[in-house]
């Protein structure tokens, strides 16, 4: 007998395990980031909107934003008494994220506890296996198996679900992936608390928005291309401008962060998403993702005037043998050229540099500090390289035994989970407050930065900043 779900209420959730970027390809603590700010969980809001279609009730909490416990779940479940929990899990926090299955179970034995995450790209079966109460996992795009769910299709049919029938585990084939994402319903942002979402620096609400999907490039450390595959699938410039329309409108939001795995790579798409911004006189500011082998001068014209104020880079490395290794597909000089380019145009830029991949020495790293102080971007950040599962970084961490079991749970930014073959963990950590030092600690740096500031509110933000970054380069 196939496995047919009936279900009216919908509680979807980003569980109390701590503040984290939880969006497939990006599972990353927030705390101790240079200038990222906690993003509204859009994917929950995404799944919503596709249900509330199917005329189901849903709810929607962030419970490590919103400051709730354990307890504030359990008081959501025996208040709104939902039919299926659907929990947003990571890699590092996965065996704290599943405990919500066994919360519902526990006060509702009748109803289903759902997963989604990139964790079940390929601990899928693990995962069911490990947390008995827990009834089925998505791998890949979660609008449309909820689609699917919510439909009453049979379990048995839904590509790219893992599920839990009769005692025994299924995977079912993986699913395509969606090719039309102007179909897709926007977000439901009344189901969020969006005030609680600000802008770093100002403190004004600022939300996510989902501008493409998909990422050809082959970065060993990365999830982009599998989580939301190699092709790029952009939304049409129509659409995107329709929704940030309903943002101002209806939310007073005008702060954007626009969601891509790289937003400059196809230049004509870039260009008429911001002529349609422009002709559109929508007054909006907004930051994006790219690459620095895909940016020129006009393409940067154009997004400074559709409101772009800032642009992170994945620049990686200031060496080109680790370049090379890692995949990039960039050259060292790229990276000068783009954000030459930035200061020109008068966007600010971020360079995030992965340190720590296995073939990492001393030598490099340090080359890799001394290069980012030739960028002198506005902002850096180096991060220690993560093998999450899935990522072909995973394989060579298991396969040369980089990595300690469990080292993943609960990681943060200060230290690493793997070691490389010539540098041990704790040397890693000397090494990036090294390059972290270098690069904030310069007076021409410091002043540029406070010759900038526009708000004695944002001055005081930055200020505070860097007295906590500070504090912990000298003291930790």
């Amino acid at each position: 007998m196939e496995k047919r779900v009936t279900f009216q209420r919908v509680l979807l959730i980003n569980p109390p395990t701590g503040l984290y970027i939880r969006e497939d390809r990006c599972q990353w603590p927030v705390d101790g980031l240079s200038a990222t700010s906690i993003r509204p969980p859009l994917d929950l809001a995404y799944a919503a909107a596709v249900l509330r279609s199917r005329g189901k009730e849903c709810t929607i909490r962030d419970y490590p934003v919103e400051g709730g416990g354990w307890d504030a779940l359990r008081e959501d479940i025996k208040s709104l008494e939902p039919h299926m929990l659907l929990v947003s899990a990571t890699s590092p926090t996965i065996n704290q994220d599943l405990k919500a299955a066994a919360v519902l179970k526990e006060m509702l034995p009748a109803s289903f506890a759902v997963a989604k995450g990139a964790h079940f790209f390929i601990h899928d079966y693990g995962s069911l296996e490990k947390f008995s109460d827990l009834d089925a996992v998505i791998r890949g795009e979660v609008e449309p198996v909820m689609d699917k769910m919510a439909e009453g299709v049979p379990w048995s049919r839904i590509a790219g679900l893992t599920y839990r029938s009769s005692g025994k585990i299924h995977r079912n084939p993986e699913q395509s992936y969606l090719s039309d994402l102007d179909a897709i319903p926007f977000p439901a942002r009344d189901l969020l608390r969006n005030g609680l979402y600000t802008r770093p620096d100002t403190a004004a609400p600022q939300t996510t928005l989902q501008t493409n999907r998909g990422c050809p490039s082959d970065c060993v450390y990365c999830l982009a291309g599998r989580a939301s595959g190699k092709k790029i699938r952009s939304r049409s410039p129509e659409n995107i401008a329709e929704e940030i329309e309903i943002c101002l409108k209806e939310f007073g939001i005008r702060n954007f962060f626009f969601r891509a795995d790289t937003f400059t790579w196809n230049k004509s798409w870039t260009i008429d998403v911001c002529r349609e911004i422009i002709d559109r006189k929508l007054d909006v500011a907004w930051v994006c993702n790219s690459r620095v082998d895909t940016i020129d001068a006009e393409r940067l014209s154009w997004m400074k005037r559709a409101g772009c104020w800032l642009i992170s880079f994945g620049v990686e490395s200031g060496n080109q043998e680790v370049l090379d290794r890692m995949k990039k597909g960039t050259r060292v000089a790229d990276a000068k050229r783009a954000l030459k380019l930035c200061r020109e145009a008068g966007i600010k830029s971020y360079a995030f540099f992965v340190i720590g991949l296995p073939w990492e020495n001393r030598e490099t790293l340090l080359e890799t500090a001394r290069y980012s102080r030739q960028l002198d971007a506005d902002f850096a950040e180096f991060s220690f390289a993560v093998p999450f599962p899935g990522s072909e970084l995973y394989d060579i961490a298991i396969r040369e035994k980089l990595m300690e079991e469990n080292a993943l749970d609960f990681f943060n930014n200060e230290e690493p989970v793997i070691r490389t073959f010539y540098l041990e963990k704790d040397e890693l950590v000397a090494l990036r407050k090294t390059a972290l030092r270098g690069f904030y600690f310069r007076p021409r740096y410091i002043l540029r930065t406070l010759g900038k500031l526009r708000s004695p509110g944002e001055a005081y933000r930055y200020v505070r900043f860097g007295l906590e970054k500070a504090r912990g380069m000298l003291l930790k």
